[in-house]
C-alpha cells in the first residue's frame, strides 16, 4: 500500500506509506523527554509515584490524601511504567504513547473495515495523528490520552465482530469495561451513541441479537464492580457512586458542575482539536447537507419510517455528530471532551481527502484541495514565526527546517506522494515538531519544578514533606521532583512544629505572598533566599505568553529559601500551641 503517483521506477516505494507515518508521529516521539506539566499531568505523576513508593496498588492517594476523582486503571499503567523505567520523564509518557499507537491501529481497522479501502484507511491515521487534539492529549497527558484509545478499540472490535469474527464482540465487551476504570461510564456511553444510535436508526434487531450481549456484558461490567470494592471499602457508598454516576452524568445537571452554559462550546473546541483538517471538512460538510437536503428534504421522515437506509452505516457520522449535540447540553464545559469524538472525524474526513487525492474534478474538489493547501501553508508560517516573535531560537532550530526540508524532497520528489497527501502531512508535522522541541520546553521552563526538585533531593534527604508558601497545592510537579509530599502552608503552628523538630527547613515561596510571610510567622523566622526563579502559570497559557515581547510582562518569581527560628523565638512558638 502506498499513496505514489508512479512507483514503477522507485525503489523502496513499498515503505512510502510508513515513512509517512513516522513523519506523521515524529512529533509525539519528541516529548519523551518533556517535563511534567501542572495541573492534571503532575497530579497523576505524582500518584504513580506514591502508589509505586508505597506499594499500595488498589487505594489511591495524592500528595498522602485519599484520591476518589478517577478510576485506577491510568495510574496502574503510570505506576507498572515506574516500577520498570524508574520514577522519570520518560517513563511516566511511555504508557500515553503506547495507548496512542495503539489508537491509530484502531483507527486503522474502523475505517478499513468501514469503507472497504485501505488507502482511505491509512489516510485517516494520518488525520488523527497530526490532529492538535491528538498531539495535546499526548504533549500533557490527561486522563483522555488513556481513555479515548478504549473507545476507539470499542468501535474498532465492533467492526471487527461484524464483519469478521463474532469473537471479537468479547473484545469490545472487554474494551469497554477498561475504559470504565479508566474514565467512568463514557467508555460505554460513546459507543452506545456510536453503535447503539446507529442500530436503533437502522431498526437492526439481527444485528442487536447477533452483538453477544450476554455474556459479552459481563466483561464490560466486571472491571466496574471489581473497582467499586475498594472504593466502598474507602468511601462507603458515596465512592462507588460518585464513580458510577456522579463523576460522568452528574455533570449535567447537578450544581457543582454548574458552568456558564455555551452551546457552541464543544464545537468551537473540536475546530481546532480537527484543525489539520477542519476547513476541507466544514466544506464538505455543508455541500453535502444541502445536497441531501435538496434531494431527500420532503420525504425525511417517510424515508426514516421506511427505513430506506437500513443498509448504510452511521455509526461513525452518530460518533461525531449526536455526541456533538448531546454533550454541548453538558454543565461541566471543559475543551478535552471533544477528544472522544476526534478520532471519529478522522474516520469521517478521511473519505473527502481520499476524493481530493483520487478524483480532483469538480468545484468542491477545487474548494478542498485549495483550502488544505491554505491549512498547510498556516502551519508552516507558524513554524516559521517562532524565531520572530516566540523566541530566540538556538542553531538546531534551523537544523530542523534544513531536515523537514529533506523530508518534503522525499515525500513529494522521490516518492511523488500526491502533493495534497504529502504536503499536509509534512508541514503539519513540521509545526508539531517545533512546538515539542522549543515552545513546550519554553513554556515548562516557567514551571521551576524539577530543579527545585532536585535541590529539595539533595538538601533535605528523608524528609517527607517539602514546605510552600503562596504556592498552589495543585502543582504537583514540586512533590513529583522532590520525589515527597508537598504542604502549602496556611497554619503557622505546622512550619513552627517542623522548625522545632529538625531546627532548619527549606521553603518555596511565591513573589505575591513574599512580603506577607513575616506576618505569617510573626516575626518569629529568619529567611534567607538562596534561589530564584521565573514562574508562570504553565496550565492554562494565555496567547501573549508565546509573544517574546509579552512574556516578562505576565510572568512571576517563586524563592527558594532557608528558614530557621529567629534567636529567641523558640519558646514564643512553643508557648503560642
Amino acid at each position: 500500500m502506498n499513496f505514489v503517483q508512479d512507483g514503477k521506477n522507485v525503489p523502496l516505494v513499498k515503505y512510502s506509506v510508513w515513512f509517512l507515518l513516522a513523519v506523521a508521529v515524529l512529533p509525539l516521539f519528541l516529548t519523551f523527554p518533556l517535563d511534567v506539566i501542572d495541573i492534571d499531568s503532575s497530579q497523576y505523576a505524582e500518584i504513580g509515584r506514591e502508589m509505586t513508593d508505597s506499594g499500595n496498588w488498589f487505594f489511591i492517594r495524592d500528595n498522602g490524601r485519599r484520591y476518589l476523582d478517577k478510576p485506577i486503571l491510568t495510574f496502574w499503567k503510570i505506576s507498572s511504567s515506574f516500577t520498570l523505567f524508574g520514577q522519570n520523564n520518560y517513563a511516566f509518557r511511555l504508557p500515553a504513547i503506547l495507548m496512542t499507537l495503539i489508537s491509530l491501529w484502531g483507527v486503522f481497522t474502523i475505517t478499513k473495515l468501514y469503507s472497504g479501502n485501505v488507502k482511505r484507511a491509512w489516510i485517516s491515521v494520518f488525520l488523527y495523528a497530526l490532529s492538535p487534539g491528538l498531539y495535546a492529549m499526548v504533549v500533557d497527558p490527561k486522563i483522555d490520552v488513556y481513555v479515548t484509545p478504549y473507545i476507539i478499540l470499542v468501535f474498532a472490535f465492533y467492526y471487527l465482530g461484524t464483519k469478521k469474527n463474532p469473537a471479537y464482540y468479547y473484545a469490545m465487551y472487554l474494551a469497554m469495561g477498561l475504559g470504565f476504570i479508566t474514565k467512568g461510564p463514557i467508555a460505554v456511553v460513546i459507543p452506545g451513541i456510536g453503535i447503539g444510535g446507529d442500530i436503533l436508526f437502522r431498526r437492526d434487531w439481527k444485528r442487536l441479537l447477533g452483538m453477544k450481549l450476554f455474556p459479552g456484558g459481563i466483561l464490560a461490567l466486571l472491571p466496574p464492580f471489581l473497582w467499586s470494592i475498594p472504593l466502598y471499602l474507602e468511601f462507603n457508598t458515596y465512592g462507588p457512586y460518585f464513580f458510577l454516576w456522579v463523576q460522568s452524568f452528574g455533570r449535567f445537571y447537578i450544581k457543582m458542575y454548574d458552568q456558564k452554559f455555551n452551546p457552541l462550546f464543544f464545537y468551537s473546541n473540536f475546530s481546532w482539536a480537527f484543525g489539520i483538517f477542519i476547513l476541507p471538512f466544514l466544506a464538505w460538510i455543508g455541500s453535502n447537507f444541502y445536497g441531501f437536503v435538496k434531494e431527500n428534504g420532503k420525504g425525511l421522515f417517510s424515508n426514516i419510517r421506511k427505513n430506506e437506509w437500513r443498509e448504510k452505516d452511521f455509526v461513525p457520522a452518530f460518533w461525531l455528530f449526536l455526541f456533538l449535540f448531546l454533550i454541548s447540553f453538558s454543565k461541566y464545559q471543559l475543551p478535552q471532551y471533544i477528544y472522544w469524538c476526534l478520532p471519529a472525524g478522522a474516520v469521517i474526513g478521511s473519505g473527502f481527502l481520499l476524493k481530493l487525492i483520487e478524483s480532483p474534478e469538480g468545484s468542491l474538489s477545487f474548494i478542498g484541495k485549495i483550502l488544505v493547501y491554505l491549512t498547510s501553508l498556516g502551519f508552516v508560517f507558524a513554524g516559521i514565526l517562532f524565531p520572530i516573535l516566540v523566541l530566540d531560537v538556538p542553531a538546531s532550530y534551523y537544523v530542523w527546517v534544513v531536515v523537514y526540508l529533506g523530508i518534503a524532497a522525499i515525500v513529494l520528489l522521490y516518492f511523488k506522494t500526491d502533493a495534497v497527501l504529502g504536503t499536509l502531512v509534512v508541514s503539519v508535522s513540521f509545526f508539531f515538531t517545533l512546538v515539542s522541541l522549543y515552545a513546550y520546553p519554553l513554556l515548562v521552563s516557567y514551571q521551576p519544578s524539577k530543579e527545585v526538585g532536585e535541590i529539595i533531593q539533595e538538601a533535605e534527604p528523608g524528609k517527607e514533606k517539602f514546605l510552600m508558601f503562596g504556592v498552589p497545592a495543585s502543582k504537583r510537579s514540586y512533590a513529583f521532583y522532590a520525589k515527597r509530599l508537598t504542604r502549602t502552608l496556611f497554619d503557622p503552628e505546622v512550619l513552627f512544629e517542623a522548625l522545632q523538630k529538625d531546627g532548619e527547613r527549606m521553603i518555596l515561596i511565591s513573589e505575591k505572598y513574599l512580603p506577607h510571610f513575616d506576618e505569617f510567622t510573626a516575626n518569629r523566622v529568619d529567611l534567607d533566599i538562596f534561589a530564584e526563579y521565573e514562574s508562570y502559570k504553565v496550565a492554562t497559557p494565555e496567547f501573549g505568553f508565546f509573544l517574546k515581547s509579552k512574556r516578562d510582562s505576565l510572568t512571576s518569581k517563586v524563592y527558594l529559601g532557608k528558614i530557621r527560628f529567629k534567636p529567641g523565638k523558640e519558646v514564643a512558638a512553643s508557648n503560642s500551641k
